[in-house]
């Protein structure tokens, strides 16, 4: 199997790009024998967040992250895709300067970056099922910065990308405030009743019947209540 050089492009925002395939025309891809476990041969086995491959496939394009956990990884480190999918990788900026080489050269991405944002891709066109590609960060690869991408199928515990940093979404009902009680909705008659017979108009109002009323005035009756009765008592006399 070949691979051709403008498979692989590097971009830092948009200001660099490089030659990423480097002897890779010369080499090809270099097909695997046995599983894909044993062509991992140990190889990410200090590697920190090494967990398992992470299986991407059923998809066009997948991204790792380089400069990853504390700067010196890639994350995923392990990764499982179909023939034809591109990989891209990503800095993060963390780490200090790094860049991607396959153990095999099939890519590189060439002088090592530290600038976050850029990305260097490459396109897995010519890999076949059971291909496995373990690649490296040149300065920090005694520091356990490696990676592996296998190819149709790995021989391996795989892992849920969905699953990474669990699922948030349900957060909680918070309460059923739709039944907000019924707050006094019944307001009350409210003297909805009669107003009462208004007395006969013709009936005369006796002194008695003004003390009653001076009464329910409160203080200001309790003043008049001594005029009342004298007007009262007037009244009798004089009867």
């Amino acid at each position: 199997m070949t691979s051709d050089a403008d498979d692989a492009t590097m971009s830092r925002r948009g200001l660099f790009r490089a030659g990423a395939a480097g002897a890779a025309a010369a080499t090809g891809l270099a097909a695997g024998s046995g599983t894909v476990a044993a062509q991992y041969g140990g190889y990410l086995d200090d590697v920190g967040n090494y967990d398992g491959t992470h299986d991407y496939t059923g998809q066009d394009e997948v991204t790792v992250a380089v400069g990853a956990v504390n700067g010196l990884r890639f994350g995923p480190a392990a990764i499982l895709i179909d023939p034809g999918t591109t990989v891209v990788w990503e800095w993060t900026g963390e780490g200090g300067a790094h860049n991607v080489v396959a153990e095999d050269e099939t890519f590189d991405s060439g002088e090592t970056v530290s600038e976050a944002g850029a990305t260097f891709e490459y396109a897995f066109d010519d890999a076949s099922e059971g291909d496995t590609f373990n690649y490296y960060c040149t300065p920090h690869k005694a520091a356990g910065m490696k990676g592996g991408v296998a190819v149709g199928s790995v021989d391996d515990d795989l892992v849920d990308p969905s699953a990474d940093g669990g699922d948030g979404s349900d957060g909680g009902d918070g309460g059923d405030g739709s039944d907000g009680g019924d707050g006094g909705s019944d307001g009350g008659d409210g003297g909805s009743g009669d107003g009462g017979d208004g007395g006969d108009s013709g009936t005369p109002l006796t002194a008695g019947d003004i003390g009653a009323l001076a009464l329910s005035l409160g203080f200001a009756g309790a003043l008049l209540i001594p005029l009342f009765y004298a007007a009262h008592r007037k009244a009798n006399d004089e009867q």
